[in-house]
């Protein structure tokens, strides 16, 4: 019987690495996102493989295209053996210049959406006695980066709510793990910063990706522990250290506040030549 999985936020960067991994093996992969045309060529890299993708592509921050989504697959499949909740976006800004909309976005992409479709498969996944979702969070919930306040506090939600859903799970054959990674090169940077210089050189994103580690070994890792049944997944030694820093508030505290604060504070001044830079190509 084939296996059935879907994958959020599968159009570039994690997700459809996951996705990838998850056709070798054989799935019948619904992959979700906004960019179609990125699905599509997901779909052409994976043909030859043993499984099979399938492209739904809509926005995730609409509630109505939620329920629509789990309604066509559970049609289609009739059932759904893996959720991996992996969609997200973030924003580097200082929590004054935030907008509300911003705000309201990027807590209905990374935690809400996560939040409905779990609660959409797990009736499913009881009848048939058996399912895993996973979700995927972030270090930064226990180590929380200065002027990512905003996305920082979701990734504490998507732990908070897999610790709270195991509980409820606990009787059921039906599982739920967190992974934890640390930066990943998955275009997050791109749509994270707008630290332009004078000749449309991208600063902030190379300054990132330096220390970014590569998303396909993080996707092996899950896909690795897709019936590990772990609580944490820690994909990295890097996930490691930091999860583990959660232990020296101390050292946590100083960093952020001598060492990383101060550097993207200098980032986001950088930044600050964005608006010269995006009115003069216009």
């Amino acid at each position: 019987m084939s296996v059935i999985s879907l994958v959020t936020g599968a159009s570039s960067g994690l997700g459809k690495e996951i996705a990838k991994l998850l056709c070798k093996k054989g799935h019948i992969v619904y992959v979700v996102a906004r960019r179609k045309e990125k699905l599509l060529e997901l779909q052409k890299e994976c043909v030859r493989e043993t499984g099979k993708i399938i492209i739904i592509s809509g926005d995730l921050s609409i509630h109505d295209f939620r329920g629509s989504l789990i309604k066509k697959i559970l049609d289609e499949s009739k059932k759904i053996d893996y959720l991996i909740n992996n969609a997200g976006l973030g924003r580097a800004i200082k929590l004054e210049d935030i907008k509300t909309e911003e705000i309201h976005n990027m807590f209905e992409v990374n935690i809400t959406t996560y939040i409905h479709l779990s609660s959409l498969v797990l009736k499913n996944m009881k009848e048939i006695n058996k399912g895993r979702i996973i979700n995927v969070g972030s270090v930064v919930a226990f180590t929380p980066l200065p002027y990512f306040t905003a996305y920082n506090s979701t990734k504490s939600a998507v732990y908070a709510f897999n610790r709270s859903l195991r509980y409820e799970l606990k009787d059921s054959k039906v599982t739920s793990s967190v992974v934890l990674p640390a930066r990943m090169k998955t275009g997050f940077a791109e749509k994270a910063y707008d630290c332009y210089m004078e000749d449309g050189k991208k600063v902030c994103v190379e300054k990132f990706n330096k220390v970014a580690g590569n998303p396909e070994i993080v996707a092996k890792s899950i896909v690795k522990n897709l019936d590990s049944g772990k609580e944490v997944i820690l994909p990295t030694f890097k996930s490691f250290l930091w999860y583990t820093m959660r232990y020296f508030g101390f050292a946590v505290d100083f960093a952020m506040k001598n060492i990383l604060g101060p550097k993207e504070l200098k980032q986001l001044n950088e930044s600050k030549l964005k608006g010269d830079y995006n009115e003069s190509k216009k």
